[in-house]
Order: C-alpha cells, then structure tokens, then sequence
C-alpha cells in the first residue's frame, strides 16, 4: 500500500467503513433473497424436465443482460437507491444457484430414492433426510459463486444512488483518482475473500462426512482433536 493511498484510508476511514457496511449488509439481503428464490425453485423443476428447461433458460437470458442495462431497467419501477440494486444482484445471483440446485438433486442415484421410499419415508421426508444432504455440496457451490460474484456486482450499485464501495470507485473514475478507485476495490475484495471463507466454513459443517474428500475429513479430524487438546 503506497503512502497516498494510506493516507487517503486513514483521513477517510469513517465514511469506508459506512461504505463497507452498506455493501454487506445489500449484498447479504440480495443473496439471502435469492437463496430463499433458487433453492427451491431449483428443486420445483427437478419434477419436470419442460419447467427446468424453461426456467434455466431464462435465468440465462437474464444473466446475459449487462448490469448496468439491467440497474438502469429497474429504475423507472422502483426509484433509485438500493431496492433496484438488489434486484439486479438477485438476478444475477439466482442462476448459479437454481441450476446448482437442480445438478445437485438430479444427480442422485435412482435406487436412494426407492431405498428411501422402500422404508416408508414421505415425498418431504425424502427430501430433507436423502435429497437434500446428498445434493449439498453442488448447492453450496452455488451459493458460494453467487455470493462472491455479488460483491463484485453490487459496486455497480453506486450508479444509481445506493451507496456501498461502489461510491468510492465512481468517484475515483470520474476524477480519474486511482488512490480513490483502490479505497473501494480493496474492502471489497476483503469482503468478497471474508464471506467465502464463511460460507466454506458453513458448507464443512452442512456437507455430510461421506460426501467430503477424504483429505478435508482427514483435516477436520485433525483440528478437532488440537482444539480438544488444546
């Protein structure tokens, strides 16, 4: 970090860590939002393969429209500030969860679901105790892409009033300051970084033993047993 640049971080300190803030707290509710849409609509259309086709199509379509296309669409319905960046992160975040959803549930054997049937278990039971731990790892793979794509696209969010570490790098570009331009890259790659490593913490404790590589078991054995020693 060049002089210039601490500088400029310590004489604005205040107003990043705000930015920092208003970047989190849009780009979680954008995510959990699109969580609570794609996982159960990813599971909806394993039922029909015509309903995936088309909602994985449009899902794509939408992901192709440029970002700022798709801010500057949602402007006109929903005013400026944060409501219309949080759509257009849930939009783009919804495909690779809805389509990690659906591989995920898709790819499980046959003969576990008639093994599951066989013992009695309902259609909701079946999909808790069997479907769902067993296509995790895709849906967390999903979910973490998602969410470390939508750090980055919520620094979009600053051209329509939303605040966020977008608002730095506008700033930045527009006076041609690169000092300003780094004030927000980098909270917003530490962002990006922190929320991954959380959601790979997230996925070690949702992931069934059997499913994980056999060097990450042989790693949480390992640490589980220095923090009992410990």
């Amino acid at each position: 970090m060049n002089s210039s640049l601490l500088a400029l971080f310590l004489d604005k300190y205040p107003d990043v860590w705000l930015r920092f803030m208003e970047h989190m707290n849009m780009t979680t509710m954008a995510v959990l939002l699109s969580i609570a849409i794609g996982v159960p609509l990813g599971i909806l259309i394993t039922r029909n393969k015509t309903a995936s086709n088309i909602v994985i199509g449009i899902a794509n379509l939408m992901q192709s429209i440029p970002c700022i296309a798709l801010l500057a669409f949602s402007v006109p319905f929903v005013g400026i500030g944060e409501k219309p960046a949080i759509i257009m992160v849930i939009i783009y975040a919804l495909l690779p969860i809805i389509k990690n959803t659906y591989t995920g549930i898709s790819s499980i054997d046959p003969k576990l679901r008639e093994a599951a049937e066989g013992i009695g278990l309902s259609s909701w039971q079946k999909l808790i105790k069997v479907e769902m731990p067993l296509a995790m790892p895709f849906i967390m793979a999903g979910i973490r892409i998602s969410t470390v794509a939508a750090v980055g696209t919520m620094t979009i969010a600053a051209f329509a009033g939303a605040g966020g570490l977008g608002w730095f790098i506008n700033m930045g570009l527009i006076g041609l300051n690169i000092d300003m331009v780094l004030l927000g890259a980098i909270p917003a790659s530490v962002l990006a970084l922190l929320i991954d490593y959380m959601l790979a913490k997230a996925e070690n404790l949702l992931v069934p033993e059997g499913l994980k590589p056999a060097g990450q078991i042989k790693n949480d054995k390992l640490e589980g047993s220095v923090t009992t020693n410990g």
